[in-house]
């Protein structure tokens, strides 16, 4: 996966609010071990007290160092009560922190590492925090799925390009139809699936502008499923 994601982006605005060049030197400004700073690099779980501290410390816009974007970094921090703001962060990472709350990382789907079987080697876009109750109310594990940003229109109507969509990485036959996310030539991709006679499968793209393919059973080796999606998160209007 690139570099360029989430948390490396945070992590660089970090570096440029206390003008240093690298994660060691980052260490020493912000008083933090570099095993911290390489796990924040690795995971993008920053914790939000950090960009506080670091626009009290800098003076820094603490909108630019959150969220970057065109947000300038010599905004005025006068117009942000920095102390209720760092109360906020502190709050908001007890809340992260509560056991009860369930960290679900969120990836993209055209971003592979190594053989692009699994997540395990992924670096996160960032995460989506959780109370257990709730994804338990929506049949959703906690421990086992994640949220995939799809690409593309192909299943354009059900899931649309940019959406998150949440993937319980259990579920892996298609025996039931349903939508799932597969490896297929080398490629990630989210499909309606069916059983058809004989042993096969069907895949299907919503959008009607996509052929359906058939997937022979002497065929179903070139094709691994990876998990079923559940859940689409898509976009606010």
């Amino acid at each position: 996966m690139s570099e360029d994601h989430l948390g490396a982006q945070m992590l660089e605005r970090l570096r440029i609010a206390y003008g240093v060049k690298n994660d060691q030197q980052l260490s020493k400004a912000i008083d933090r071990a570099p095993s911290t700073i390489h796990n924040w690099s690795k995971n993008g779980n920053i914790p939000s007290i950090e960009f506080v501290r670091a626009a009290q410390r800098t003076g820094v816009s603490l909108d630019w160092l959150m969220l970057g974007g065109n947000h300038s970094p010599d905004a005025p921090n006068s117009e942000i009560d920095l102390n209720a703001a760092e109360r906020q962060a502190n709050e908001l990472d007890q809340a992260i922190s509560d056991p009860n709350v369930a960290a679900i990382p969120m990836y993209d789907v055209e971003c592979a590492a190594g053989s692009g079987r699994d997540f395990t080697e992924e670096k996160v876009l960032g995460y989506f925090h959780m109370d257990r109750a709730v994804l338990s109310e929506l049949k959703l594990p906690a421990d086992s799925g994640a949220w995939v940003r799809a690409r593309g229109d192909s299943m354009l109507g059900t899931i649309d390009d940019g959406d998150y969509v949440f993937v319980d990485f259990t579920q892996r036959d298609p025996s039931r139809e349903g939508v799932y996310l597969i490896l297929m030539d080398g490629e990630r991709r989210i499909k309606r699936m069916q059983r058809v006679a004989g042993g096969g499968w069907l895949l299907i793209s919503d959008n009607p502008r996509y052929d359906k393919e058939l997937i022979a059973p002497e065929q179903k080796q070139f094709v691994e499923v990876l998990g079923r999606c559940l859940v689409n998160l898509g976009q606010v209007l």
